[in-house]
């Protein structure tokens, strides 16, 4: 067995017996690793839907400036390398081995002292910032995992915090309002640290206005009507002006498909140009145009595409975004991830036009059944040579697994 592999095995494993720890076990932690976090320029992510994309707008972004990144982030669809990235890039897995050793020795050494052996999530946030120390990274972009408050990367201090759209999700943990939600996200502003954040419900943004003034830090609200293209000149791009959006002469194509992902690249274009006001526009415009972020309508296969979008906010985007780009025949594969919204979200979906069917397939465990998963990906591969466009959608589950499937040749 190799020692990526045996690293791999050991993370696995670690689902089975370890859970959430608090923020001080993860900063005693931190500081048996010689306090990585310390070291680093930081842009902390947080939110219910758009984290991800919105990362991969910020690492778009900065790569093609020059700038050498380091980016955290959550689920992975197939590998575990997925969720640390260097420039671009996943850790190659020599590094990941060498990471991960270092990482073991100081929970060895931590746990023997009394701390409580850290979660998958929290092992690959220790292993993300030793690795982006020494790496050399310029900026590194941390998306929370879930909340904001107790969340394991909320120990770093940013120089910008960035909180994108907020909805109900994970109510079980975070509370049954959106205030309650929004007071969890609001969680990682810290004093004097700015923040930006989506323009969304006055609910939501009186909660993150009143953190903000009780943390004495700047507060930025943003929005699509931030974007501003011109048919003249289409590097033209004004992120922070107060004027509407011109939808008669927008010309700026996304890396990231969908009329949602505007708010999520005006977003971001917000927070390089706060950071980094010397920034050519036509830098960030190229890379807000060249973003990619896996699993997020992504075609994974002629006719076939992916999306984790798993609650109610991101199922009216993904509706949405059919009826504006897909006019075609449609069949979508269904993994409810919540039950909750199962209900809401089913509905959304048998109201999409030339719809030919939906396919649910249960979630049980964090994965899909072996039987339910094939006879669901069979119908799927006959429609999809018969012209029908298919999406899987409701679960990171079920999109790793089709996309893993294709990748080892399941296609015929």
């Amino acid at each position: 067995m190799t020692d990526f592999e045996e690293a791999r095995n050991y993370l696995n494993h670690v689902t089975g017996f370890a859970k959430k720890t608090s923020l001080s076990n993860v900063q005693w932690i931190l500081d048996v690793l010689g306090n990585p976090e310390k070291d680093l320029f930081m842009i902390h992510v947080a939110g219910t839907n758009g984290k991800g994309s919105v990362c991969a707008f910020l690492d778009s972004i900065l790569t093609g400036a020059g700038i050498r990144t380091g980016r955290f982030s959550s689920p992975h669809l197939i590998r575990m390398e997925e969720r640390i990235q260097i420039g671009g890039r996943e850790i190659s897995e020599k590094r990941f081995s060498e990471v991960f050793a270092k990482v073991k020795n100081a929970v060895f050494q931590a746990v023997k002292e009394g701390a409580d052996h850290p979660s998958f999530f929290e092992f690959l946030f220790f292993m993300s910032l030793v690795f982006f120390r020494e790496e050399h990274a310029e900026v590194c972009i941390i998306e929370t995992g879930m909340g904001g408050r107790h969340d394991a990367t909320n120990v770093i201090m940013p120089r910008l915090s960035v909180i994108t759209a907020v909805s109900l999700d994970h109510q079980e943990f975070l509370g049954n309002t959106l205030q309650l939600i929004a007071a969890e996200k609001a969680g990682i502003i810290k004093p004097g640290v700015p923040v930006i954040c989506l323009r969304q419900k006055p609910e939501v943004l009186r909660v993150f206005q009143e953190e903000a003034a009780h943390k004495d830090s700047e507060f930025l609200t943003i929005s699509k009507d931030n974007l501003i293209f011109s048919e003249k000149s289409s590097d033209y791009i004004d992120f922070l002006r107060k004027s509407a959006y011109d939808k008669k002469s927008e010309c700026l194509k996304l890396g990231l498909l969908g009329d949602f992902q505007y708010e999520n690249a005006a977003l971001a274009a917000a927070a390089v140009r706060l950071l980094f006001p010397d920034l050519k526009r036509r830098t960030v415009f190229n890379g807000l145009s060249s973003a990619f972020l896996a699993g997020r309508m992504e075609e994974v296969s002629p006719n076939i595409f992916i999306d984790g979008g798993h609650n109610l906010q991101a199922a009216e985007a993904f509706c949405h975004t059919l009826e504006k780009y897909f006019p075609q025949r449609k069949l979508i594969v269904f993994a409810p991830s919540h039950k909750k919204e199962e209900e809401g979200i089913l509905k959304l979906l048998t109201e999409v036009e030339n719809l030919e069917g939906i396919i649910k397939v249960p979630v049980v465990n964090r994965e899909i059944p072996e039987n339910d998963f094939l006879k669901a990906y069979k119908t799927m591969i006959k429609k999809s040579e018969e012209g029908v466009l298919c999406f899987c959608i409701g679960s990171f589950y079920l999109a790793g697994k089709v996309k893993t499937f294709i990748l080892n040749g399941g296609r015929k």
